[in-house]
C-alpha cells in the first residue's frame, strides 16, 4: 500500500472518530458559567438550619443545610432559565419567601413567591420586580421593596425604576403603600420592634440607615459617628442588620485595600446611635451580608474569595459577635438532583 494511501485511510480514521466522540458527547461544548452557593443565605429561627442558592453552571436553586454543614437537600426545584434567589424565613420556620430572577425580554424581571408545606404561591405578577422582602413578626403580613415603573436605557432594554415598600396580607392578598419615596436607593429592609418599625438602608450619594415608625410615620436617620473605622476615602455601609434584642447593628463596609488596590471588605458592629463602631471580621477579601443568630451571640457571615474576579467564590462562615472562634460551614452538594421532598 502506497504512503499517500495509508495517509488518506488515516486522515479517515481520524474523522470518524471524531464524529463518534462528538455524537456521544466527549467533545460535544460542555455547560458553563457560576457553579457554587448564593451570597445571600437565610438562617432558621431557631438557628439550626440555613437555605441558600446552589449555582449550576449559572442556574440557581434553593437548598438547605444544617447550620454546622453537611450534606444538603433541594428544597425546590425552579423553573427552567429561572433562578430562585433570597429566601427568607417565616417567624415560625414553616413557610419562606424568596425571589425568582429571570432576563426577560424587555427588562430582568424578580417576582415575590412564597414556599409553604411544600407548595408554591406567586404573591405579585411576572412583570413586578422586587428586591427585598421580609416577614412581619406575626406571619401573616410581608413587606417587600417593589418598582413603579420601568425607566429605558438602551438597545430597547429597560430597567427597574421609582422603588417603595409595601405591606401585604398574606390571607387576603391586600397590599398597602408604606412610603411614596420614589427612589433607585433602597437596598435593604428589616422589620423590627415586633413589626412597629422598619429598618432599611439607602445607597445613593451618602449611605445610610433609616427607621421608620410606622404609627407616627417619622423617620431616623442613623451614621456611623466616625469615618475613621475605614481606609478608604467614602464609607460605603451596606446590609444593615440589627440584632434580635434591638441594640447592636452589624453591617458591611470597605475595611483597607489590597497591595494591588482593591477594596476589602469586613463586617462592623455598633450601637444603634452609630457608637462604638468595632471591626469583627479580618478575612481580607469580601465579607459581606451579616446575619444575627436569635438564640446566640452569632453571626452568619458570607466570605467571597475572588472579589475582584470573574467569578465569585463564596463561603459561609459563624463567627462570635466579637469575631472570634470563627468556623467555616462546609457543605456538600448532591452529585445527583433528586426531586424535593413533598
Amino acid at each position: 500500500m502506497s504512503l499517500k494511501k495509508k495517509n488518506l485511510l488515516f486522515i479517515s480514521g481520524v474523522f470518524i472518530l471524531y464524529l463518534c466522540l462528538y455524537w456521544t458527547g466527549t467533545f460535544a461544548a460542555t455547560p458553563t458559567g457560576y457553579t457554587g452557593i448564593g451570597k445571600e443565605p437565610a438562617l432558621s429561627p431557631n438557628d439550626e438550619e440555613l437555605t441558600f442558592t446552589y449555582f449550576q453552571n449559572d442556574h440557581g436553586a434553593l437548598y438547605s443545610a444544617p447550620i454546622e454543614g453537611g450534606m444538603a437537600k433541594l428544597l425546590l426545584k425552579p423553573e427552567e432559565g429561572k433562578d430562585d434567589l433570597q429566601p427568607a424565613y417565616s417567624p415560625d420556620g414553616e413557610s419562606m419567601l424568596f425571589l425568582r430572577e429571570w432576563e426577560g425580554e424587555e427588562h430582568m424581571h424578580k417576582q415575590l413567591m412564597l414556599y409553604k408545606d411544600g407548595g408554591l404561591r406567586p404573591l405579585l405578577g411576572e412583570e413586578e420586580y422586587v428586591p427585598y422582602a421580609a416577614f412581619a413578626p406575626d406571619g401573616e403580613h410581608v413587606y417587600f421593596v417593589k418598582n413603579s415603573k420601568y425607566t429605558e436605557t438602551y438597545n430597547n432594554r429597560t430597567q427597574p425604576n421609582g422603588f417603595d415598600i409595601y405591606k401585604m396580607n398574606l390571607n387576603t392578598e391586600e397590599i398597602e403603600q408604606i412610603t411614596n419615596m420614589n427612589t433607585v436607593s433602597i437596598s435593604s429592609l428589616q422589620i423590627i420592634e415586633g413589626g412597629k418599625k422598619l429598618m432599611y438602608s439607602k445607597s445613593y450619594e451618602t449611605s445610610s440607615i433609616k427607621i421608620l415608625d410606622l404609627e407616627s410615620g417619622k423617620t431616623k436617620t442613623i451614621l456611623p459617628v466616625s469615618s475613621d473605622y475605614s481606609k478608604a476615602q467614602s464609607p460605603t455601609l451596606s446590609s444593615p442588620t440589627r440584632s434580635p434584642e434591638g441594640k447592636v447593628i452589624a453591617f458591611a463596609d470597605v475595611a483597607s485595600k489590597s497591595s494591588n488596590g482593591t477594596f476589602q471588605y469586613e463586617i462592623f458592629t455598633m450601637d444603634t446611635k452609630g457608637e462604638n463602631i468595632k471591626q469583627i471580621t479580618n478575612f481580607s477579601d469580601y465579607a459581606g451580608h451579616p446575619r444575627f443568630f436569635q438564640h446566640s451571640n452569632h453571626l452568619l457571615v458570607t466570605v467571597d474569595r475572588n472579589f475582584a474576579g470573574r467569578e465569585p467564590d463564596y463561603e459561609y462562615w459563624v463567627v462570635e459577635r466579637d469575631g472570634s472562634n470563627r468556623k467555616e460551614i462546609h457543605i456538600n452538594i448532591p452529585e445527583k438532583e433528586t426531586e424535593p421532598p413533598s
